[in-house]
């Protein structure tokens, strides 16, 4: 496995350090400031005033140095041409080159495609199938209904890489789906799915959507549990069967938490990267590139053009799209 595809602990671990440290320092000043400064009305006042923000400053500074740096960077890189390797970064100014070469690039129309195309699969799949599971799982009145929904949401905290590569030998040419179909008789459908250029992208989506489908249910059914049952009571004494009145009544009631979901699940179906990496590397010839393993392959894949300006275009680009969903989802959120 290459070393970039390895998800490292000591990066979380240090951030948690530096946030303790900058907690800790935040602390002190605010202790020293209340020992000398002179408790007057009025500055007591602007005490309570600043205070939140001093408690808010290691999260700010981290914001800006993990997130607000390298976006400002990107920004600024895209509009040079750089390779990555000369130590005069911003030295070749190209200005909109890259604005105009990412538009006239197919292969940046084929990864938004394919981007859009895995969104829109995930979203209405996976919050099909959870939607279904957490209401067959909350009205089923099943026994070991809370071991049904670990071992469904079990998926989740294992790491994507792992999953890609299990599914990635399971789905090779002597791969156990192919040697079930020869067990079973089907030997003529055994091939190497994931070189099949038609097939890739649905493949990905469908371990996509079985891997995150139990944190999708997780919250549908924590929004069942929300629901008044006196509500289902009545319109059971009305005469109205279970299935009518979770489609009148409890569908309702849980538009804006499936709204929710769909809106996470696009924010997070524009950043998939490491699965498809993992399973495709965004082939064969570019049939399941999104936008992010464009943008890997653009800048640091050993075999791609290594053009740091024209992938931190494409970063521009997907950040923007992000941001646009990110912001409706804040707006949903405090509508509702």
């Amino acid at each position: 496995m290459r070393g970039d595809l390895k998800n490292s602990p000591r990066i979380d671990f240090s951030i948690f350090f530096v946030n303790g440290i900058i907690c800790f320092l935040g602390q002190q000043l605010i202790e020293v400031k209340n020992k000398i400064m002179f408790k007057s009305p009025q500055t007591a006042r602007l005490n309570t005033k600043l205070e939140p923000y001093a408690w808010l400053s290691p999260s700010i500074v981290l914001f800006s140095i993990f997130l607000l740096y390298p976006i400002i960077f990107s920004f600024r890189l895209s509009f040079f041409d750089w390779s990555g390797y000369s130590r005069d970064i911003f030295g070749k100014f190209i200005g909109f080159k890259n604005y105009i070469r990412l538009i006239k690039d197919p292969l940046v129309w084929k990864a938004f495609k394919n981007t859009i195309f895995l969104v829109f699969t995930v979203v209405v799949i996976q919050n099909g199938i959870a939607l279904f599971l957490s209401i067959v799982i909350f009205y089923g009145q099943f026994k070991y209904h809370n071991l049904i929904r670990a071992l469904i949401f079990f998926p989740g905290v294992v790491s994507a890489i792992v999953i890609g590569l299990v599914f990635r030998k399971f789905l090779a040419l002597d791969g156990a789906i192919n040697q079930l179909l020869t067990g079973i008789g089907l030997g003529g459908l055994a091939q190497a799915w994931l070189s099949n250029t038609s097939l890739n992208i649905w493949i990905v989506s469908l371990v996509l959507v079985w891997q995150w489908v139990g944190y999708n249910l997780i919250i549908f059914y924590a929004g069942l549990q929300s629901i008044d049952n006196a509500l289902l009571e009545a319109s059971f004494i009305d005469g109205a069967t279970l299935t009518r009145a979770i489609f009148k009544i409890v569908l309702p009631l849980m538009k804006p938490i499936i709204l929710l979901c769909a809106m996470l699940n696009f924010i997070g179906g524009f950043r998939i990267y490491d699965m498809i990496w993992v399973m495709t590397r965004g082939g064969p010839v570019h049939s399941s590139e999104v936008l992010t393993t464009y943008m890997y392959y653009q800048s640091f894949q050993s075999n791609g053009p290594n053009d740091m300006g024209y992938a931190s275009t494409v970063a521009i680009l997907l950040t923007l799209i992000v941001l646009i969903f990110a912001v409706l989802r804040i707006r949903f959120v405090t509508e509702r």
